[in-house]
């Protein structure tokens, strides 16, 4: 699918491109969502530009993320995306060719979207097609902060119940505390790319003329990061945290059964001693024989309670 955006009126304007007449000289930036053959060839006769393929959008190689040749100035980032609990990186492709931007994706980015959406009351960000790239990134660092204030209020949920939660919550915290690491994870691989592609923009021409809005960006990712390794460095204390419940609550009902089997273990000794049958043994004619050993059994219980109440043990 492709979408056109074009500046008319001082308003940074979008439309569907649904025919090749439609790419007129006026669009300054051209965004393509997973594009067909067709629209492929489309932008390659109107404006001459060849676009790379969306296998190709992957490599994570340093030489891959960022580079010139004849057809522009190439960026490549990792858009975080979160749904249905899940998160994943979507990689997006950024290319600046004479005075236009194209963006290449293989499913919707909502950064895009919102950065349509905050351009409208920021004119200053959509004048040039690099104004318009550092505009998106700028978004999509802000949407990134909102997600990590998202992560740190879960964890800050998550902290009261390994505290004072029961041990059957342990494992849904751990579950929790698995997709926050996930989540953060990818947060961070993107975060680094984000750092060494705008290091290497800043030493270029383009660099230069927009030196500011690259510091300011670059301020942000280092922000992030930091925040980031405080994350990981909690997240890690946390799940180790949890481990260490769970394995304390599985110590107390393993001890449960280890103070029956010894509190139990003298009156099997006294039944299966009398339990046997043998034919001369004394206590079988004797009235009060049944009594005097239930009482011992009894008497050799309470011994082995008393022993490992004075040890502390229970």
């Amino acid at each position: 699918m492709l979408t056109a955006y074009t500046v008319r009126d001082e308003v940074l304007q979008r439309h569907p491109v649904t025919q090749l007449s439609e790419l007129t000289d006026d669009v300054r930036w051209l965004d393509l969502n997973n594009p067909t053959e067709q629209e492929r060839q489309w932008v390659q006769q109107a404006y001459g530009q060849q676009l790379l393929f969306i296998e190709e959008l992957g490599e994570i190689e340093a030489s891959a993320r960022f580079y010139r040749d004849e057809q522009g100035l190439h960026l490549h980032l990792y858009f975080l995306h979160r749904e249905n609990g899940g998160a994943r990186n979507i990689d997006v492709a950024f290319t600046v060719n004479q005075g236009r931007l194209y963006t290449l994706h293989s499913e919707d980015a909502p950064e895009l979207r919102s950065y349509y959406t905050h351009v409208q009351t920021h004119p200053e960000l959509r004048d040039e097609a690099m104004c318009i790239l550092l505009g998106i990134v700028s978004v999509r660092l802000g949407l990134l902060a909102d997600a990590y204030e998202r992560l740190q209020a879960e964890m800050e949920a998550l902290s009261r119940n390994i505290f004072h939660g029961d041990d059957p919550s342990m494992n849904r915290v751990l579950e929790t505390l698995a997709r926050i690491e996930d989540t953060h994870s990818k947060a961070h691989m993107g975060l680094i790319a984000e750092q060494r592609v705008f290091s290497s923009l800043r030493r270029t021409h383009e660099g230069e003329q927009y030196a500011e809005s690259i510091d300011d960006i670059l301020r942000d990712v280092d922000s992030l990061t930091q925040h980031s390794r405080f994350l990981f460095e909690r997240t890690k204390f946390m799940m180790d945290t949890t481990l260490g419940m769970i394995n304390v609550g599985f110590s107390r009902r393993l001890n449960v059964f280890t103070v029956l089997s010894v509190v139990l273990m003298p009156p099997m000794l006294i039944a299966s001693i009398y339990g046997m049958n043998f034919r001369h043994m004394p206590e079988l004619d004797w009235l009060w024989g049944y009594p005097f050993a239930l009482t011992l059994a009894a008497v050799s219980a309470i011994g082995p309670i008393l022993w490992l109440k004075r040890k502390g043990w229970v």
